[in-house]
């Protein structure tokens, strides 16, 4: 029976590829975000758009208005898409009426993956391999542990994301330091880093995304990819992209985890494959959607129907994980928007591997966007609106500016 959802943060790729998906299975969607249009509200799936307070900044006046449309819409299900939705939804779940499905687990175990410091403490008393880790309750405990850096350059991971601080959320990025003096100014200079952080060792090595839809204990189904290409350059949002098999021990190490805080829901796992060793260690966990969804569902796995049918109790049993490998999903603007920060920036500027193409390669590889066993996530000859949304959006966002190292957000202004 077609129920009514409600998809957040309609700017993100993956609220698009979710619309689209469910919109396919003959549910009636509905998308909400802090610009009257945005990407997912273009697609032709979405039934009607309702602009709401940017929960970045007004966490609560959001949950207020989310609420107020579900009770006017008879929303059956909230499928929340970032960090921030999922942190403020999860916590307000019981503000909303009485059979409304906030599709994410409980706000504890929310905040047991958001968590890094816990995470990572997590998984190494599950032994789950991790880089080197040198975890800091806040910043003054820098001095007493600093001397125990064998080498740079490191990383740097605030425990959060975003952290909540009143209505507005404290936003914190992984940073790199090449030298003592260079992580002792972050540490002086960083407001995130007053909060509990992690020191790491830099992991050379390819990422790999664990996607699973979980059930307290088990993997109901998967999918993995393995990124090509970034934005920023030395980690961050992927732009290409391809399906591969599924690694075991990456499986494995994901049950571990996410069984021990009884998991209910969809969750990326994050791996990169050390170089040095051989083995998978563990970079992150993203309760949530993550931005490549449409791989999965191109490759035929459906992650945002098969929650849907999970969280209303028509799913129960495993599902095969037969997907297509070695197929490619590229975002076109940002790969543009990739070769732009290579060609403007050095490679130390970057932090870019050895192995890391040169700025002529990354010419050559940004050419090959029509290449063979590849598709796109944004443009589709069946759902044209969003696309064009997307290129407007990036040609204003374009004209005057200097594309910057960090990822930049050109579909709301508001974000």
């Amino acid at each position: 029976m077609p129920m009514k959802v409600l998809v957040t943060d309609g700017s993100n790729r993956s609220a698009l590829a979710a619309v689209r998906s469910l919109g396919r299975r003959g549910h009636d969607i509905f998308v909400a975000g802090s610009s009257p249009r945005t990407l997912a509200s273009c697609s032709r799936f979405c039934r009607a758009a309702v602009q709401v307070p940017n929960p970045h900044w007004r966490g609560e006046d959001y949950v207020d208005e989310i609420n107020t449309f579900v009770h006017k819409e008879g929303i059956d299900v909230i499928l929340p898409m970032t960090d921030h939705s999922t942190q403020l939804l999860s916590a307000a779940r019981a503000c909303f009426p009485v059979g409304v499905v906030v599709a994410c687990p409980d706000h504890d175990k929310v905040q047991a993956v958001s968590d890094k410091y816990r995470l990572f403490e997590l998984a190494r008393d599950l032994e789950v391999p991790i880089p080197k880790t040198i975890f800091l309750r806040g910043a003054d405990g820098l001095r007493d542990v600093i001397d125990q850096i064998e080498s740079y350059p490191v990383v740097v991971k605030p425990a959060f994301s975003r952290k909540k601080e009143g209505q507005s959320f404290l936003a914190a990025s992984v940073s790199y330091a090449d030298s003592r003096e260079e992580l002792e100014s972050l540490y002086a200079t960083e407001r995130a880093l007053r909060y509990p952080s992690l020191i790491q060792e830099k992991i050379e090595g390819p990422g790999t995304g664990l996607f699973t839809l979980f059930d307290r204990d088990r993997h109901l189904t998967l999918f993995s990819h393995q990124r090509l290409r970034e934005k920023p350059p030395s980690g961050g949002a992927s732009v290409v992209c391809r399906s591969v098999p599924l690694d075991e021990e990456m499986v494995e190490a994901a049950r571990r985890l996410l069984s021990a805080v009884e998991w209910r829901g969809v969750a990326m796992v994050e791996f990169k494959r050390d170089l040095r060793d051989g083995k998978a260690k563990l970079m992150e966990i993203n309760g949530r959607f993550w931005g490549s969804l449409q791989l999965a569902v191109t490759c035929g796995v459906d992650f945002p129907g098969l929650l849907v049918d999970f969280l209303n109790g028509k799913l129960m049993d495993h599902q095969p994980c037969d997907y297509r490998c070695g197929v490619r999903m590229k975002w076109f603007f940002g790969t543009l928007d990739h070769l732009l920060i290579r060609l403007r920036n050095s490679r130390e500027q970057l932090h870019l591997p050895a192995a890391a193409p040169s700025k002529a390669g990354a010419v050559m590889d940004f050419l090959k966007i029509w290449e063979q066993d590849s598709s796109f996530d944004v443009s589709d000859p069946r759902d044209l609106g969003p696309f064009r949304f997307e290129a407007a959006c990036w040609l204003r966002h374009a004209v005057g500016r200097r594309p910057k190292i960090e990822t930049v957000s050109y579909l709301d202004k508001n974000r």
